[in-house]
């Protein structure tokens, strides 16, 4: 008899999935049997809460077959029936578990999200680093998210604690926009101009990081054609602004379908080809303030702007509560 629990740790037992296997339930015991090596033997295979084993039955004899589980024991036919034996329990393993190397609460949450949402698991790649591994766009093949834990210190945090981590794809050349060295940094290991990494440490919301993780998904599918169709969507949304009402940068990205992309918009917003098209003056940030960088001339201008609009600016602030734009946003 060998017992399972090597082959579980940091491991969990899906149990649905063992079903789906072949797996028969009874009184809370999950039992499998299959033969192998051309039906000389059969493997059982036992999971509970309380044991884990498995055994293979000499279907000749009908009785234990124990050299499989005798490291001294050798032989050709020995070797290959322990080779097909060893095989088959793995691929129950594997078939039948989700990863549980992953602690944090926040990590457990983001790998249920992305299963949810986009029908992606983990893959672990490195052997070696079973601790790191990455989700991948079905669609094209493309990576847009890498778990990790790595010690503080490769984050340039004087501490050796280790955390879990979260690398992000994000708009290129606009990573330092959301970047604080706090909870979110440079992409770890990646190409940081166009990666973030986020610590997985309860200290960013859940719903933010779940906004950063669609829009890394989203980029997956190509940069240069998603910033474009951010773009359009945001210029045609500023021409829907009715006069005499402003909006906030979050209430635009919010219209885009992701919370997270606020900085994201404040760029676009300077790459206006057209103030006169598209009045990016009507966007201001959460308290209201004017923009001292207002891509048209600055805090003054956007200033003039709205109060020709009939809109009231009390020491460089409007009054969100009396002329934020109400309306519903949705894509």
């Amino acid at each position: 008899m060998r017992d399972l629990e090597k082959y579980i740790e940091n491991k969990k037992i899906d149990y649905n999935k063992l079903l789906k296997y072949g797996f028969k339930k009874n009184n809370n015991v999950y039992t499998y049997l299959e033969n192998i090596c051309n039906n000389k033997f059969k493997i059982v295979v036992n999971l509970s809460e309380e044991k884990m084993y498995s055994k293979l039955i000499d279907l000749v004899s009908d009785e234990e077959y124990i050299l499989v589980d005798i490291l001294d024991s050798t032989g050709e036919f020995v070797g290959s029936v322990r080779d097909e034996y060893e095989q088959k329990i793995k691929e129950i393993i594997n078939s039948c578990t989700i990863s549980n190397i992953f602690k944090n609460s926040q990590t457990k949450m983001v790998i249920e999200y992305v299963k949810n949402k986009y029908d992606d698991e983990l893959e672990f790649l490195w052997e070696k680093y079973d601790n790191n591994a990455i989700l991948r766009n079905k669609k094209n093949n493309k990576w847009y998210a890498i778990i990790l834990t790595i010690s503080e210190n490769k984050l340039g945090i004087d501490s050796r604690e280790k955390v879990e981590i979260i690398d992000l794809r994000f708009q290129k050349n606009n990573a330092e926009s959301v970047i604080n060295n706090k909870n979110i940094f440079p992409g770890y290991h990646m190409n940081k101009k166009s990666w973030i990494t986020i610590k997985l440490d309860n200290t960013l919301p859940i719903d933010e990081i779940y906004d950063y993780i669609d829009n890394s998904y989203n980029l997956s599918f190509g940069e240069k054609n998603k910033e474009s169709e951010l773009s359009t969507k945001v210029f045609n949304y500023l021409t829907t602004i009715p006069r005499g009402k402003v909006v906030t940068y979050k209430q635009v990205a919010e219209y885009l379908g992701n919370a997270g992309l606020s900085r994201v918009v404040g760029n676009i917003l300077h790459k206006n080809p057209d103030e006169n098209k598209y009045p990016c003056y009507k966007v201001l940030n959460s308290q209201g303030k004017l923009s001292e960088a207002f891509v048209f001339g600055g805090k003054n201008k956007q200033k003039e702007k709205l109060e020709r609009d009939g809109i009231k600016v009390e020491n460089n602030r409007v009054d969100l509560k009396k002329y934020q734009w109400k309306q519903n946003c949705t894509n």
